[in-house]
């Protein structure tokens, strides 16, 4: 029986494991960004686009937020800031996984560290 109960206790937790917690690759998500034309709207390291007043600077977004924040933001903009502009990212879970692994690495001025 306790054979049984730890086993349910641990595919329990297992089935909660949030969607962003899936490894990403910082690189992957570098070429993400750059493939979904992020850019057009944010400015990093001084690189932007035409429309970077609207999405503003990532330059540090890895010090002000983490994965669950980026990963709700990404997915559902509203939820995490009501007013957001932002649409939602038509990402695969692997995109959204490496996409938020290289917006962490993103933690001063000049870009990733």
């Amino acid at each position: 029986m306790k054979q049984l109960s730890m086993a349910v206790l641990i595919a329990a937790a297992l089935a909660v494991v949030p969607v962003h917690a899936q490894q990403g690759d910082p690189e992957a998500g570098q070429a993400v960004y750059a493939a979904k034309m992020c850019g057009m709207c944010h400015t990093i390291a001084g690189e932007s686009g035409p429309m970077a007043d609207l999405g503003g600077s990532l330059d540090d977004v890895g010090l002000r937020r983490d994965a669950a924040w980026l990963h709700l933001y990404l997915t559902e903009p509203k939820a995490a800031i009501a007013d957001a502009t932002m649409p939602c990212a038509a990402l695969t879970e692997q995109e959204l996984a490496d996409l938020i692994a290289y917006l962490l690495t993103l933690r001063g001025s000049s870009g990733s560290d």
